[in-house]
């Protein structure tokens, strides 16, 4: 049972990634999966509850990753280059990831209420977990909500580009140069 809700799955994230929440069917889901529909709707209510699922194991993909990460940071400057460079270097490893957050952003920019109240929730988590982590230096929460909130929008234009715009090793550079202008404030 396992095995067949993890090949839909699979199957799903790669469909999903390649031609986008609304160019993919249930039928191609199933045939790239080898599975009947009545498996699909077995293990998912629908093809929107698939869909969120895979954007959950995604967040829970790089939660885990940040989980094993040491932290031997000791300012806040080299804690947030540290935590983008990781963030980058995980979506690069995997293209369809990017395209998977693409296209719910695009999908939630077209208006429907699912798709927008999953991208608010999923994206502040998946920033949150990457990034607010290091409340543990030494900044006022106000200033420091500022800087986590400039710093996730800039990451998600940032990612918006890697692999099109710029390389990794750009979007890297670009990173850690607005993380040291961030930082260093009004001084």
């Amino acid at each position: 049972m396992r095995d067949t809700k993890d090949s839909i799955i699979k199957a799903a994230r790669h469909l999903f990634a390649q031609h986008g929440y609304h160019g993919t069917s249930v039928d191609s889901i199933v045939k790239e999966a080898g599975v009947s529909k009545g498996s699909l709707y077995w293990h998912f209510s629908d093809k929107f509850e698939l869909y969120r699922t895979i954007l959950i194991l995604e967040v829970e993909r790089v939660k885990e990753l940040f989980k094993s990460e040491t932290y031997d940071v000791v300012d806040a400057a080299a804690f947030f280059r540290r935590r983008g460079n990781l963030i980058l270097d995980v979506f690069d490893k995997d293209p369809e990831s990017t395209l998977i957050w693409m296209d719910l952003l695009i999908q939630a920019k077209r208006g429907r209420e699912e798709f927008k109240k999953i991208a608010r929730d999923l994206t502040s988590y998946y920033m949150k977990i990457s990034m607010d982590e290091g409340l543990c230096f030494n900044l006022d929460k106000g200033e420091m909500d500022s800087i986590c909130l400039l710093l996730r929008l800039t990451m998600l234009g940032i990612l918006s580009c890697q692999g099109s715009v710029m390389d990794t090793q750009e979007a890297k550079e670009c990173w850690e140069h607005i993380v040291d202008l961030v930082m260093k404030g009004d001084d």
